[in-house]
């Protein structure tokens, strides 16, 4: 929604402004929830996302997880220390590296459940099952439109391709 330039801008009126100020109070509020379990936001989320699709490539862990490979990497091998996944190469290509849950892992991951779901429920209080239905509705529309090509990179791109 384009306004001209006789119209305040208001940052807090911004859907982008409100989605990151509930990113960011929802990420302090996981860390000291998870604290207690001595892990960290991308650890729960790798436990999370290998609980659901277990032996994953570090690459689709990352994407899964919304962090890059590197503090993936990281996160991974303080998991393995703790033995919680296990690491290997896949058969097919060597260069993959597959991470996969182990019964600790599991058991972790049952352990700390209810203490995330309990942050998210405190975070939605209020809202009904069709409100937070419509809510994740919404949130998966805006989500599919930021991992679209933006004209202004696509722009950029070609700029540089007919430099």
């Amino acid at each position: 929604m384009l306004q001209n330039e006789t119209t305040p801008y208001i940052s807090e009126d911004k859907v982008t402004t409100q989605i990151r100020a509930i990113w960011v109070r929802n990420f302090s509020c996981i860390k000291e929830t998870l604290r207690q379990f001595n892990l960290t936001p991308v650890q729960w989320r790798v436990l999370a996302n290998l609980q659901e699709f277990n032996e994953q490539n570090v690459y689709s862990l990352a994407e899964r997880s919304y962090t890059n490979r590197a503090n993936l990497s990281r996160d991974v091998a303080t998991l393995e220390k703790l033995g919680l996944v296990k690491r290997s190469r896949e058969t097919r290509d060597q260069r993959n590296v597959l991470v996969t849950l182990t019964k600790a892992g599991r058991v972790k991951f049952n352990q700390v459940r209810p203490a995330v779901e309990q942050e998210t429920n405190f975070v939605l209080e209020g809202l009904s099952l069709l409100e937070i239905e419509t809510l994740m509705k919404l949130l998966i529309k805006v989500k599919h439109n930021s991992y679209r090509q933006h004209p202004i990179i696509r722009n950029t791109n070609k700029e540089k391709s007919n430099a």
